[in-house]
């Protein structure tokens, strides 16, 4: 189960994991100050996460390309798609997810995943594919209260624990319905944990970022 042992696994994920802590704790940090979460100020700090989360290798190469929303590359394709999104989810950024209301914006929650995840060639991968784990990656940078993060690792788990179709593979079958499940399972689980009893595992960190690394823990089968 994936809060099992749930304080080996968040001891063992802050062992191994460090470039990860480092840089999401400094987004965290932008993000507190920053108004517009979705504008060109916060968008530098969403392009370093996906970096440092180890997509660089679909984002393109060259700063100009990642950084400059004002060039044709994939920032100016990340901000458009945030300005898409923002309609959807711009009255999620302050929601925490033991208290969201995943029913209700179930449809939001899904468009907003499948604008980000969409291929071609105005999508954000550069090669033109589906980016399903950049657009958990990149709602979770919006709201880390909220949005948990589905890689492969997190996919293998949440397959394990919750009998989500995801394949045991690099390929998962990633799909929006299949990330907003997810959403409803993590909820499920850290209330029957103890809300109070949760946070206090790693306390001052985001709640869907505790639960990302629970996830990722057990995926990684070290608990």
């Amino acid at each position: 189960m994936i809060l099992s042992n749930a304080l080996e696994k968040i001891n063992r994920y802050n062992q191994l994991s460090v470039h990860y802590n480092l840089v999401a704790d400094s987004v965290y940090k932008a993000r507190a100050s920053i108004n517009d979460l979705f504008g060109t100020d916060y968008l530098p700090y969403i392009v370093a996460a996906l970096i440092s989360f180890d997509l660089g290798r679909m984002m393109g190469k060259g700063s100009e390309n990642r950084y400059d929303p004002y060039a044709k590359g994939f920032a100016r394709n990340l901000y458009d798609k945030l300005q898409h999104i923002k309609l959807r989810i711009g009255h999620l950024t302050n929601v925490r997810l033991c208290n969201a209301n995943l029913s209700g914006e179930k449809t939001n929650i899904i468009a907003a995943y499948d604008e980000l995840a969409l291929g071609g060639k105005n999508g954000l991968h550069q090669e033109e594919h589906e980016f399903h784990a950049g657009s958990t990656k990149i709602l979770h940078f919006i709201n880390p209260e909220l949005f948990v993060i589905i890689d492969s690792n997190t996919a293998r788990a949440f397959r394990a624990s919750h009998g989500i179709s995801y394949r045991n593979s690099t390929q998962s079958k990633y799909s929006a319905e299949k990330y907003f499940n997810c959403l409803e399972y993590a909820k499920t689980d850290l209330i029957n944990f103890g809300v109070n009893e949760f946070c206090s595992l790693e306390k001052g960190s985001p709640m869907a970022r505790i639960y990302d690394k629970l996830s990722y823990a057990a995926g990684s089968g070290w608990f």
